[in-house]
């Protein structure tokens, strides 16, 4: 029997009163818990390891004057590109909630090959950390899989009115996983040394534990049990491509989103560089800058999710608030990594660098750390009311083929932020005339508040059908 407190609800969702005594009721349902543990497990073991492997390619950089950083983003970001039109497809074609399951299964897998690539001690650096990369290859694999039908199975699980809050708890819990794993790395790696195989036991172990949250997930139906498998479900379904040219605005909220997360895949290898390479951090303080952008996307969600007391889906002035409040902090970025308000200490010892990183950090360095929050923040208020958006507007059966198109989209700009980050390299090592490429990095992060700012002055994201049958909600908006 089905939960009448989450089985969607086409029906306008009732009064202010009623939303909140629907979205307190999240809590406490064992659903809602389990999509959310889910999430939280498989986000931490993803960023734990992701951010494992980038900073190892920064500290080989340091020694081969070779940076792995693009290699490593573009292994991750190409099985997106060339498996989430089909992950889209068998989020369809199959219950959402069996897919979810087999992926967190194929999580178990994944982690347990990193462990054995790190319990190879007579590889030489370079070898294991290519194996790495390779692993992480296959991590992306699985997360494009997962991604459609995480995302999809939420409007077939909360009703309309939930879908903003739900989003954002979804969302906030991520980015804490986010935060925790890239801080987790570079404790580890500052701590363990050459024993990240007991790290990576434990990932294997909260895999496993993710594995059993993903069965409190209510059973879905399937949404289209009679799709057959074509060539275009590789990438972008016929179908998508008509309802695209039918909803111009949703092609553009695809692109926004697609943009927006090519910057998203930039600034982590960026502050990557800019920590470990520019101003000589520990590995630790290099991931609390890092981790600074997660915990503000989690204030972001928080803002963006339930800050609207309506409980609308109507995040048109939160799109562009977030926008330009990303451009800002782009650019604080940049100016603080020119170096020219001055440097954070450099630790002399990893003892030092752990120490600094709990509270001993000078001005810049706790400058730098809240600039990073801010555009976390940023990020958060601005994707939200877009992703909620996506998930609303398409039909029913076709949910999860538009998501998996979305994700294919912006895995492209992932997949070209790796290539940005070759070329800036190159850039910057042109501007240098110390021979020192990283000196430039503040350039990277200018050039990306350039890039944000038209999306921020041009761009609106639509109100939502809730809105437009609302004249007085309407009439307030304008």
């Amino acid at each position: 029997m089905s939960d009448p407190d989450l089985v969607p609800n086409r029906v306008n969702s009732g009064t202010e009163a009623n939303r909140r005594t629907d979205i307190q009721r999240l809590g406490t349902n064992p659903v809602f818990g389990g999509i959310l543990s889910t999430q939280f497990l498989g986000a931490f073991n993803d960023n734990f390891f992701k951010q494992l492997v980038l900073l190892k390619c920064t500290e080989l950089a340091i020694s081969a004057s070779h940076d792995l950083q693009p290699l490593a983003l573009a292994a991750f970001a190409m099985p997106f590109v060339l498996l989430s039109g089909l992950g889209g497809y068998i989020s369809d074609r199959f219950s959402k909630r069996t897919v979810i399951v087999w992926c967190k299964m194929a999580e178990v897998v994944v982690m347990a090959a990193a462990l054995q690539v790190l319990l190879l001690h007579d590889l030489e650096a370079s070898t294991r950390l290519r194996l790495l990369i390779v692993v992480l290859a296959f991590m992306g694999a699985q997360s494009a899989i997962f991604g459609p039908s995480k995302y999809g199975i939420l409007p077939e699980l909360f009703s309309p009115g939930k879908l903003l809050p739900v989003n954002g708890a979804i969302q906030m819990t991520t980015f804490l996983a986010i935060i925790f794993g890239m801080a987790g790395a570079g404790i580890a790696l500052d701590s363990l040394g050459n024993s990240l195989w007991f790290c990576s036991m434990i990932a294997v172990g909260i895999a496993a534990v993710g594995t059993g949250t993903s069965l409190l997930i209510r059973p879905t139906p399937v949404a289209k049990p009679e799709l057959t498998l074509k060539p275009g479900n590789i990438f972008i379904p016929g179908d998508i491509w008509k309802l695209l040219r039918r909803e111009p605005q949703l092609a553009r909220a695809i692109l926004v989103m697609m943009l927006f997360w090519f910057i998203g895949g930039v600034t982590q290898p960026a502050v990557n560089t800019l920590g470990d390479n520019v101003f000589h951090l520990s590995k630790t303080r290099t991931s609390l800058m890092a981790a600074s952008i997660g915990i503000g996307i989690a204030l972001g969600c928080v803002v963006s999710g339930f800050a609207n007391k309506s409980g609308a889906a109507d995040g048109t002035r939160w799109t562009t608030r977030g926008g330009w409040m990303i451009v800002a902090s782009l650019l604080l970025i940049s100016l603080l990594a020119t170096g020219l308000l001055g440097r954070p200490a450099e630790s002399a010892n990893q003892i030092q660098g752990m120490l600094q990183s709990v509270g001993t950090a000078n001005g810049i360095e706790w400058s730098l750390r809240l600039s990073m929050l801010l555009l976390g923040v940023s990020a958060g208020i601005f994707v939200i009311p877009i992703q909620v958006y996506v998930q609303e507007t398409p039909p029913a059966d076709q949910k999860g083929r538009l998501i998996g198109a979305m994700n294919f989209a912006t895995w492209i700009g992932i997949l070209l932020s790796a290539f940005y980050l070759t070329v800036m390299n190159s850039v910057t090592g042109l501007l240098s005339r110390s021979g020192e490429a990283f000196e430039f990095q503040f350039v990277v992060f200018l050039t990306l508040a350039i890039l944000m700012a038209p999306v921020a002055f041009l761009y609106r994201l639509p109100p939502s059908e809730e809105d437009s049958d609302n004249p007085e909600r309407e009439k307030g908006n304008q």
